[in-house]
């Protein structure tokens, strides 16, 4: 099956845009003004965390990418609204790419499926984890297109007693996402 003919299920809702993606950020920024801002470039998943930091860190804030993928910035009391800024600025230059926050489609939701079954399932098993039971490939995708029943490996899990870093590093919780989206 095409892309063309697996059309987004999205459960109804418009096709998530860049103007939708720039008020979520303005809401989420706390600011209550917005500097004017040009996008540069959208940026890969993988991208993302490094052009967030290399961007913040050129505005004054030194970032760090972790290990895992997230970022410690470095800032100073009274600093607040200005970080504020700068993050919003860098998100705005460098955003992820929209494809990556569309709802997944029919295949794409079978690739999940095949993932959790093949890969990240024994992952989590081997690192001791309770996993629950895996539905019915058509279960899943059909009740996860729908938000009727979707399911996750994780659901079943108790997450306090597990170092989850560690974890998903050793057990990514999705696909690679070149698998995915082809990229």
């Amino acid at each position: 099956m095409s892309n063309e003919d697996d059309p987004l299920d999205n459960g109804g809702y418009a096709e998530y845009t860049w103007d939708d993606f720039v008020e979520k950020l303005k809401e989420m920024s706390g600011l209550k003004s917005w500097p004017e801002v040009e996008r540069v470039r959208y940026v890969s998943q993988e991208d993302w965390p490094t052009e967030q930091a290399q961007c913040l860190s050129t505005l004054g804030f030194p970032t760090s990418v972790e290990s895992d993928g997230s970022f410690t910035t470095k800032s100073t009391e009274g600093q607040q609204e200005a970080l504020a800024e700068a993050s919003y600025t860098c998100e705005v230059q460098y955003p992820m790419d929209l494809k990556y926050s569309q709802a997944p489609t029919r295949t794409q939701l079978r690739i999940f499926y095949g993932y959790y079954r093949d890969t990240l399932i024994p992952c989590l098993q081997d690192y001791g984890v309770e996993t629950g039971s895996l539905p019915s490939e058509e279960t899943f995708v059909e009740g996860t297109a729908s938000g009727s029943a979707s399911w996750t490996p994780y659901d079943a899990m108790n997450l306090e007693t597990v170092d989850t870093a560690e974890m998903n590093q050793k057990c990514p919780s999705s696909p690679p996402s070149e698998i995915l989206y082809g990229n």
